[in-house]
């Protein structure tokens, strides 16, 4: 990505923050986030977790307060802004547990701007299926050197549709793409079809999918 590329992109994110054009920051958890952490071993107090697309912080607070160390990241400032906007919330409401804290980054997702920390977790609602295709090698790059071994990654993502396939730069996943994306390094636990907010429901939303893989 040109600096050029990654300007136009952060003014382009900004300004749906700004207008409020985010249909996608419902301001709940989604169910199958929520299920995942009902239905898991918790990790030790203090771990890392990654929400990478973070946005305006809903759900990096979410892993927050399941003890971890979650690490947001976005490339939109104004976005940023708000998260921080809604940590300060947090902050003063005391609803974060001692062990939990959460911290926000400025960051092209596609250059993680993290080693290998040993991540228990990533969270991913919406990036992936938004980089063009010659970035994504490079993003599960760095999804696998976050990861400990054993650590799960949670993708939310668009089915890419007729229409578009074959198109480098159009939004969406492939059939079979996220495997061999990821190929021999994260396998694949589950595959469930999305089910659309209350909030998006009213308009045209493609078929979606959720995907748990853990790292090998």
């Amino acid at each position: 990505m040109t600096a050029e590329m990654g300007t136009d992109l952060r003014a382009h994110w900004d300004e749906r923050y700004r207008s409020g054009q985010t249909p996608w920051d419902t301001g709940i958890t989604p169910p199958e986030v929520q299920r995942f952490w009902t239905d898991a071993e918790l990790p030790r107090p203090g771990a890392y977790a990654l929400d990478i697309g973070c946005g305006s912080g809903l759900n990096t607070l979410f892993l927050a307060r399941q003890g971890l160390c979650a690490i947001g990241v976005d490339l939109s400032g104004r976005a940023l802004m708000l998260a921080h906007r809604r940590l300060r919330a947090s902050v003063s409401d005391d609803s974060l547990p001692q062990t939990g804290k959460a911290v926000f980054v400025q960051a092209d997702v596609s250059r993680l701007p993290v080693g290998p920390i040993g991540a228990v977790y990533a969270l991913d609602i919406g990036c992936l299926h938004s980089l063009p295709d010659a970035r994504r090698p490079l993003y599960a790059r760095g999804i696998w050197r976050a990861l400990c071994p054993g650590g799960y990654y949670h993708v939310y993502a668009f089915d890419r549709d007729k229409i578009s396939a074959g198109s480098s730069n159009a939004r969406g996943m492939d059939d079979g793409e996220v495997a061999a994306l990821f190929g021999d390094a994260l396998q694949i636990v589950t595959e469930e079809r999305g089910i659309p907010s209350e909030r998006s429901r009213s308009s045209s939303v493609r078929q979606s999918r959720w995907y748990l893989l853990q790292k090998r």
